[in-house]
């Protein structure tokens, strides 16, 4: 088999949709070297980002290895943060997203600094406020790639 190219899918079974997963829904690499530590923490349900061991600053997105000369390391995340803006959206820019109308993609600062771009889960638009607390959960579309997604705080 040739290379994949981003959002393919393989015929591999760890590949298939876990339930009912739209074959227009965008997927991540989670073998690209840059990123596979995050996919794979998600995957056991941790939210790693990078952080410099010198310096003790967190790093939002992943850098290769050789970046800083190899001072960065992944470390789990508190797994919260607040929302710093969002957006709801009313078209699918996708039909794989058409399902999820309204849909309210945010950014969210973590408690560590970085901040990551995601969507909101048990959450109506009109509920959403800039500064709100939120915690990271797992949705799992096939049996290598769980995407974090965000939620409010409990």
């Amino acid at each position: 088999m040739g290379e994949v190219r981003f959002g393919e899918r393989t015929s591999k079974a760890e590949d298939r949709p876990i339930g009912d997963l739209h074959p227009d829904y965008p997927l991540p690499d989670p073998d690209h070297p840059v990123v596979k530590p995050f996919w794979d923490g998600c995957r056991e349900r941790k939210l790693l980002v990078q952080r410099d061991r010198e310096t003790g600053r967190f790093h939002w997105p992943p850098k290769p290895g050789y970046w800083k000369h190899g001072r960065l390391e992944w470390v789990e995340a508190k797994g919260s943060g607040t929302v710093y803006t969002y957006v709801v959206g009313s078209d699918p820019f996708l039909p794989a997203f058409r399902h999820m109308l309204p849909h309210v993609m945010t950014v969210v600062e973590l408690d560590e600094g970085p901040r990551l771009v995601g969507y909101m889960v048990d959450c109506p638009p009109a509920e959403m406020k800039i500064g709100m607390r939120v915690e990271v959960v797992f949705e799992p579309l096939t049996e290598r790639v769980t995407l974090p997604v965000w939620r409010p705080a409990r």
